[in-house]
C-alpha cells in the first residue's frame, strides 16, 4: 500500500515555507523578549541573575535549534523522499540528531530559568523551598536522560546518520519519543501550577494579583505545544516518507521552545508594560483621586484656641510648625484662668504620619495610593 501511495505522491508538493516561517518569526520574538527582560534587569538596577542567564542559554540553544532547520530544509525537510536523491536519509538523520539535542537543550535551560525565577520571587517563603528542590532535580534527572538517550542510542553515536560503521542501535525511536514527551509535559503542568497559591497571598490588590497569575498561565500554550508534538510523532512512525512525515513534529518542536522562553520572560517585564501603558498598573491609584475626598474630622473650639496665635491668626503656631518657634494664645476663654493675660509658649514640631501603600516587590514597585495623616 505505501508503494501505491508514493506512486500517485506529487513530488512538487512542499510544505518549506512553513518550516522557515516556524524557525524564523518565533525566534525573533524570543531574542526580543530576552533582550527586553535584561533591559529591564538594568532599568531597575537590580543586575541580571541566575535565572536571567539561563534563559539567555536557552535562547542561544534555541538559535542552534533554527539554525538546523534552516540548514535541513534545502537538504530534504518539508518534502517528499522521492523529490531528493539517496543522501536524503543521510541529511534527515544528521537533522533530528541535532534537532533533539538542541530541543532538549533549550527546554532545560527554560525550565531551570523558571524555577530560578520563583526562587528569587517567592524564596523568603520557606514552604516552596521544598517543591522547587523537588522540580529541579526532575528537571535535571529528565535532561540528563534525554541527553543520554540521544548520544547513546547508537554506539558509535556516528552510527545514527553513517550505516557504514557498523554501529550497535537498539533504541526504538518511536517509542522513546512517548517515554520523554509525557515527563516533559508533566514539568510542564507542574511549573505552571506551582506560583499560583504564592502568588495569591502577595501584598497586592486583587487585580494585580488576577493579571500576575494570567502572565504564568500564558505558560499553558508551551503545554499544549507539548501534546501537539507528542501527536505528530505518530505519523512518523508508520510511513516511511520521513521527510514530509516529520514536518509538524519539527514546527511545534521550534514553537515548544521560542513559546516557552516567551513564556519564562513575560513576568519579569512590568517595568516595560509600566513603559506602554502605565494606567495599566495605576488605574487604582486615578479611580481614588477621582473619588469624592473623605471629609475632614470636625475642629472643636478648645483646639482652636490652641492652635490659634493671639492675633487670630493659624499656621505659624501650629502643632505641625517648625521646632524653636514660639507663639502667644490667649488662655482668657478658658474658665479655669480668672485673669485675662496672654503667656508665650513654646511651640512642639511633630513630623507628619504618611501612610505609604507603595511597596517593592520583584516585579517593581507597586502602585498604590498614598496617604497623609491631616492635622487635627
Amino acid at each position: 500500500m505505501s508503494s501505491s501511495s508514493s506512486a500517485f505522491q506529487d513530488r512538487s508538493e512542499t510544505r518549506q515555507p512553513d518550516l522557515y516561517a516556524s524557525s524564523t518569526v518565533p525566534i525573533f520574538f524570543s531574542a526580543v523578549c530576552v533582550a527586553l527582560r535584561f533591559w529591564c534587569r538594568w532599568k531597575t538596577k537590580a543586575g541580571p541573575w541566575l535565572d536571567d542567564w539561563l534563559i539567555l542559554a536557552a535562547l542561544l540553544s534555541g538559535i542552534g535549534l533554527a539554525a538546523d532547520t534552516l540548514w535541513w530544509i534545502p537538504r530534504g525537510l518539508g518534502k517528499h523522499v522521492e523529490a531528493f536523491g539517496p543522501d536524503v536519509l543521510w541529511y534527515w538523520a544528521i537533522g533530528v540528531f541535532v534537532t533533539e539535542l538542541t530541543y532538549t537543550g533549550s527546554i532545560v535551560f527554560v525550565k531551570l530559568s523558571i524555577v530560578s525565577l520563583y526562587w528569587r520571587i517567592f524564596g523568603r517563603m520557606t514552604s516552596i523551598g521544598l517543591h522547587i528542590t523537588i522540580l529541579t532535580a526532575s528537571i535535571l534527572a529528565w535532561g540528563i536522560s534525554m541527553f543520554l538517550l540521544i548520544l547513546l542510542q547508537c554506539i558509535p553515536t556516528r552510527g545514527i546518520w553513517d550505516d557504514s560503521v557498523g554501529a550497535s542501535c537498539h533504541v526504538n525511536r518511536e517509542v522513546a519519543v512517548f517515554v520523554t514527551c509525557i515527563p516533559n509535559i508533566i514539568l510542564d503542568l507542574l511549573l505552571l501550577a506551582l506560583p499560583i497559591r504564592y502568588v495569591a497571598s502577595l501584598n497586592l490588590y486583587r487585580q494585580q494579583r488576577r493579571e500576575i497569575i494570567s502572565i504564568f498561565l500564558l505558560g499553558g500554550f508551551v503545554c499544549i505545544a507539548s501534546i501537539v508534538r507528542l501527536v505528530a510523532a505518530i505519523p512518523q512512525s508508520i510511513h516511511p516518507d520521513v521527510t514530509w512525515n516529520t514536518i509538524s513534529q519539527v514546527i511545534w518542536s521550534d514553537v515548544e521552545v521560542y513559546f516557552a522562553i516567551i513564556s519564562a520572560c513575560l513576568p519579569t517585564m512590568r517595568p516595560v508594560w509600566l513603559a506602554i501603558r502605565p494606567k495599566i498598573f495605576t488605574s487604582r491609584t486615578s479611580e481614588s483621586s477621582n473619588q469624592t475626598p473623605t471629609p475632614k474630622r470636625k475642629v472643636f473650639p478648645w483646639s482652636m484656641s490652641i492652635l490659634t496665635s493671639k492675633d487670630g491668626t493659624e499656621g505659624g503656631s501650629g502643632l505641625f510648625s517648625r521646632s524653636g518657634q514660639s507663639a502667644e494664645v490667649d488662655l482668657g476663654d478658658n474658665p479655669g484662668h480668672a485673669s485675662q493675660e496672654s503667656r508665650t509658649v513654646d511651640i512642639i514640631a511633630l513630623p507628619t504620619i504618611t501612610l505609604d501603600r507603595s511597596e517593592t516587590s520583584y516585579f517593581g514597585p507597586l502602585e498604590g495610593p498614598t496617604y497623609s495623616q491631616e492635622p487635627c
